[in-house]
């Protein structure tokens, strides 16, 4: 138990840490991106590629892991994150970021990997239990990592930022070398990659299936606005002036000098740490209270998760109106509340409706479906802004969560009857 709980810990770190970096990265790519000539459109690429990359990795990564174990193929993969970082810090053109990028994404699919540690040292019914841990890994590093990009980019641009994710990989490859001991069992059958087929099944089955959807269109349009917000703020926001991004689909001309990037870059950090602080609150506690605490009561997931929609509709069609600076916060504000209700609420419907034989494989499939939201997201937005002006990506984008809080307000009576239906199993 011991042993359990310390590897766990482990793990824990060895998520929250890469997912920090991860996120650090996020609002400041748009910043670095144009500073050496990319359009919106290539700065949404310069995201996507992360996402695909490490979506492609992921089944292979856990595969190695099963023949070879988890211990290698983790160290693997962060030598692989030091490697990019460090190429990111001291980039001086736009292909040596997307290959930064590139080298990132492909170490990033040991999330697997670190699922699979916690697969092989909790029983059964301690799984959800275990998986939760990564769920909170993942949370901490959205909400920390943004907002410590947007600092590290104004005190130091993209070399601060590097060598600062650089050095959290250094600590995980410390962490995972002396503290973390090889949990693979030694008849382990070959892993279980994630398949367009399983997904297939899994968007047939009540509520889990409107769940895969939702989480989808929501990623997808949260995701346009991640991938432009900085660019927005160039284009819009800064006490210099605007910066005319006048070019083709691919490159721009404006090559803004270091005091606009600093100053893009703290504007930034500023709004995300009011996105890290609330959301933090709200999945923290708040949504726990509200769904009923330890009891639970059917059908308050898909209620909330609905009322997230709306407001994350609300602040994505405020977004391009913005009159000021100072006005960006409220409507970040509605974004983070919004995002932090939907995603916990989805993840619970999830959970809750799944087949408990199919469990994992479930949720294999609602992580998928978010990866391919965050592929296909940026990139689209990036499109938008560039073919159809700042506005555009934030229009459809609140379109998009709009139509998917109907269909969450349709799932709210199909939830509790099921819910009430289990009940009365039980």
């Amino acid at each position: 138990m011991v042993r359990r709980a310390a590897s766990l810990r482990v793990v824990f770190g060895i998520v929250a840490l890469d997912l920090i970096g991860f996120g650090i990265l996020i609002p400041q790519l748009g910043v670095y991106g144009v500073k050496f000539g990319a359009s919106p459109f290539t700065v949404g690429l310069l995201i996507s590629v992360y996402s695909l990359m490490q979506l492609l990795a992921a089944p292979l990564l856990g595969r190695l892991s099963d023949r070879y174990g988890r211990r290698p193929v983790l160290l693997m993969s962060q030598v692989g994150s030091l490697a990019g970082y460090l190429l990111f810090a001291f980039a001086d053109s736009l292909p040596l970021l997307f290959l930064a990028r590139i080298i990132d994404g492909v170490s990033g699919g040991n999330i697997s990997t670190a699922q699979a540690v916690v697969a092989d040292i909790t029983p059964p019914k301690d799984r959800a239990r275990g998986m939760g841990v990564i769920g909170a890994a993942f949370g901490l590093g959205f909400v920390l990592g943004p907002a410590l990009g947007g600092f590290l980019g104004a005190w130091g641009g993209n070399l601060a930022i590097g060598l600062f994710a650089a050095g959290l990989v250094a600590l995980n490859l410390t962490g995972t070398f002396f503290f973390l001991p090889e949990t693979r069992p030694p008849d382990a059958a070959g892993g279980h990659a994630r398949t367009l087929k399983g997904a297939s099944v899994a968007l047939h089955l009540p509520v889990v299936g409107r769940c895969l959807v939702l989480v989808l269109v929501f990623t997808t349009a949260f995701a346009q606005m991640e991938g432009t917000f900085s660019v927005y703020l160039l284009t819009r926001f800064l006490s210099s002036g605007p910066v005319p991004l006048q070019g083709g689909l691919f490159l721009q001309a404006a090559l803004p000098d270091a005091a606009v990037l600093r100053e893009a870059s703290l504007r930034a950090g500023w709004l995300f740490a009011l996105v890290g602080v609330l959301s933090a609150a709200v999945q923290g506690g708040l949504v726990r209270r509200l769904t009923g605490g330890e009891e639970g009561r059917p059908g308050r997931e898909a209620l909330l998760a609905t009322v997230g929609f709306g407001l994350t509709a609300a602040g994505l069609a405020l977004l391009p109106v913005a009159p000021t600076y100072a006005w960006l916060f409220p409507v970040m504000g509605l974004l983070a509340v919004g995002s932090a209700l939907v995603n916990p609420c989805l993840s619970a419907l999830v959970s809750l409706h799944a087949p408990p034989e199919r469990l994992g494989a479930v949720l294999g499939a609602f992580q998928a479906f978010g990866s391919l939201g965050r592929i296909v997201g940026p990139a689209l937005g990036g499109w938008l802004f560039t073919r159809m002006g700042p506005g555009a990506p934030y229009g459809t984008a609140a379109v998009m969560v709009g139509m998917a809080g109907l269909l969450a307000l349709s799932l709210v009576a199909q939830a509790r009857m099921a819910g009430a239906g289990a009940g009365q199993r039980s």
